[in-house]
């Protein structure tokens, strides 16, 4: 799990919602937030009771995400806030295609 230094509050949620910018992939939409004062990069993982039903599982989804974060978190820039939406399919994953998929939302956020 990553510390609740690198996690997004829900007063910087509600922020980042209004003035991120939208990123699509297959299975995540992401959004982009850059911050104002320099600080540690920022990350969070939503994922909504239509695609996965039981709490059960999406808690251990985002135990998958936040996993993968935790080990590609010291290659994100600086200041930027994350926030990863999981469409519909992205649930049946396996953990390898998962940490693919999160390989390319980097991959667009290190040219930021």
């Amino acid at each position: 799990m990553l510390k609740h230094s690198q996690k997004i509050n829900s007063q910087l949620f509600k922020e980042i919602l209004v003035k991120g910018k939208n990123y699509h992939f297959k299975y995540f939409s992401v959004k982009l937030f850059k911050l104002p004062i320099s600080s540690n990069s920022r990350f969070t993982c939503v994922i909504s009771k239509k695609i996965v039903k039981l709490a059960i599982k999406r808690n251990f989804l985002k135990r998958k995400i936040f996993n993968i974060i935790k080990n590609k978190y010291k290659d994100l820039p600086s200041s930027i806030a994350i926030i990863l939406f999981l469409k519909k399919g992205g649930e049946k994953l396996k953990f390898i295609e998962l940490e693919e998929e999160i390989n390319k939302v980097f991959e667009i956020i290190k040219k930021i």
